[in-house]
């Protein structure tokens, strides 16, 4: 049906801009394979950024185009030189940012899809000529769907699959990945509660695998977790490119995470996640797949916060309570870990 749906409309040609973060192309992924999948004929160009191309390269049949922000006007210049002698059907706005809405812009196209006005940020509506339908559901990939919708598709492609390298290097055969550290160390959670799942994990006899970036935070942070235990913990922080870390969370029993990029690269893989969650909204920004499994003080800490639930405020509400992470205790996490493995 979804075929029909998209050749009624003759659409071969589709642009997809979605330039950042690693959480939400996670997300756009998901969905861009569903288009895919419902009518291989169609062409996929998506503009995006250097680092989050590495991941949307390893989906098959999709041309990336990558844009650094760092390149400024220049930049758009050239990104408009390299597409102009092609018009799209359509393209799919997947960001509401207003660096993104100028990027769709140096693309031609005769239909521009943005997100319903409820779900608009940053004057998106200026740079469509076409609102999306709004989302059946809460989260971040939900609204992606709904502008994916207009091509007659109504669901995610979990887990995706991708054109995935070898790690490299061997691994246990059943283990457990910690990825700690999030983009801000806001969102990281405690060194003692890391502590006690590593505990937990060698305790049954699983070999815990930390991952995570190259900075020297993220690098010290998982130095401090690890302390005393270092060969009895793999750690990868630092040590793995983003395809091979999507290939080293494929190969994982669980993931622990917080919000952040290798919590939703575990979903397209198909590898559980317990997501522990202060900040944001789990059921808007949460492990799509894995919504039952996350840890979350969000909904408590939200209420101190406003003085109102969760059912009162935006979609977008955040928790700016610097300790935020704190609130989540070690038995919570222990007891979903129990309930997991």
């Amino acid at each position: 049906m979804q075929q029909e749906s998209i050749q009624e409309k003759r659409v071969q040609h589709v642009a997809v801009v979605r330039l950042s973060a690693l959480g939400d192309v996670c997300h756009a992924m998901a969905v861009v394979q569903a288009i895919i999948k419902s009518n291989p004929s169609v062409q996929v160009t998506w503009v995006t950024s250097p680092l989050e191309a590495n991941l949307v390269r390893l989906l098959e049949g999709v041309r990336v185009v990558v844009y650094d922000k760092k390149s400024g006007l220049s930049g758009l210049l050239a990104l408009r030189a390299l597409l102009r002698d092609q018009t799209f059907d359509v393209l799919l706005h997947l960001q509401w940012s207003l660096r993104a809405s100028l990027v769709s812009r140096m693309i031609t196209a005769k239909r521009r899809i943005g997100f319903a006005l409820s779900h608009s940020r940053e004057k998106q509506h200026w740079f469509v000529n076409e609102y999306a339908p709004e989302p059946k559901g809460e989260h971040v990939l939900d609204s992606f769907l709904s502008i994916a919708s207009v091509l007659g598709v109504t669901s995610p492609v979990l887990p995706c699959e991708l054109a995935l390298p070898d790690v490299g290097f061997h691994l246990p055969e059943r283990y457990v990945v910690i990825n700690p550290s999030a983009s801000k160390a806001e969102r990281n959670w405690t060194i003692e509660g890391y502590q006690a799942v590593i505990d937990c994990l060698l305790l049954k006899g699983i070999c815990p695998v930390i991952t995570g970036g190259p900075s020297t935070e993220e690098a010290a942070f998982a130095r401090t977790i690890i302390a005393d235990r270092p060969d009895q913990v793999i750690n990868l922080v630092g040590k793995t490119p983003l395809a091979m870390m999507m290939s080293v969370l494929k190969g994982a029993s669980l993931v622990v995470s917080p919000d952040t990029g290798p919590a939703h690269m575990a979903t397209l893989v198909g590898t559980p996640v317990i997501g522990l969650y202060a900040h944001s909204n789990p059921k808007r920004t949460g492990p799509y797949r894995d919504l039952d499994k996350v840890v979350s003080v969000y909904e408590v800490l939200v209420v101190k916060e406003y003085q109102k639930p969760v059912s009162e405020l935006p979609w977008s509400t955040r928790v700016h309570d610097p300790k935020a992470m704190q609130h989540i205790s070690i038995d919570q996490v222990l007891a979903a870990l129990e309930a997991v493995i």
